[in-house]
């Protein structure tokens, strides 16, 4: 166990020996998603009964920023839409999620949904980043216990720099119309402000930025160690057979499936 975690705070255990646990306030509220979706009768229903209904309702009332962290995100085109919406309205949309190396051994797939809409995305004025296994592996700060692979795994979000949603959820349609999610609303804006640092250091310790290359339609993954740029013109991390396995399953697997 390291001596202290990636925001710089010890033990719990030993914040209780001397007595003195740090606590922050706030107001918070459960929910999961109803078992009985796997049972209904049209995608529209099971989302419906969703408890990843839930995070985007919240999301779409934001007013200024949301953070989201999905290790799997394929939001489709409904919640491509309501991204680009919430741009139109000035609202700062930052997502980071797992780069196509990043990515389960067991669930390849997963990102070639993602890529689907990430243009889109980016064209709407959406901020990206992707994390990189070889970039948390050499981070001090990222490499914790449950990040030693390099992959991400935290499912949050944050909105408007004062209600923080932490789950079991990712940004998919399989965990809007079968998987059974749970999650938890908390309004604490001493919360958000700690979620929103682990996210920030993952992004600029872990993770490639997403822009668009000069030529405005291809894409380069960007990167900043040690005052030192990298930017590349290929998926970061990624050989040939692993592009061309992906290209050529994708077709065959429903997106609705996708974890």
């Amino acid at each position: 166990m390291p001596p202290s975690d990636i925001l710089g705070y010890g033990p719990i255990s030993d914040d209780l020996d001397s007595g003195h646990l740090g606590l922050v306030w706030g107001t918070a509220v459960a929910f999961s998603g109803q078992p009985g979706k796997v049972l209904a009768k049209s995608f529209k229903m099971a989302r419906s009964m969703s408890a990843q209904m839930n995070i985007m309702d919240r999301v779409m009332e934001s007013e200024r920023e949301v953070v989201i962290s999905s290790p799997y995100f394929i939001p489709g085109p409904a919640g491509t839409q309501e991204f680009g919406d919430l741009r139109r309205s000035k609202v700062t949309v930052t997502i980071l999620t797992n780069s196509f190396a990043a990515n389960d051994e067991h669930e390849p797939l997963a990102h070639q949904g993602y890529v689907r809409y990430r243009v889109d995305l980016l064209r709407a004025g959406v901020d990206i980043y992707e994390l990189s296994p070889t970039r948390a592996q050499r981070s001090e700060r990222l490499m914790l216990p449950a990040a030693s692979l390099g992959r991400l795994h935290a499912k949050t979000a944050v909105i408007d720099q004062s209600t923080v949603y932490i789950s079991s959820v990712n940004l998919d349609p399989r965990s809007e119309s079968t998987n059974t999610e749970l999650g938890l609303f908390a309004r604490c804006p001493e919360l958000a402000k700690e979620v929103i640092r682990v996210i920030d250091i993952s992004k600029s310790q872990g993770s490639y930025h997403l822009r668009f290359a000069p030529d405005g339609q291809s894409l380069e993954w960007l990167a900043i160690d040690d005052q030192a740029e990298t930017v590349l013109s290929k998926e970061p991390e990624v050989t040939p057979l692993m592009r061309l396995r992906n290209i050529l399953l994708a077709p065959f697997v429903p997106e609705q499936l996708l974890l």
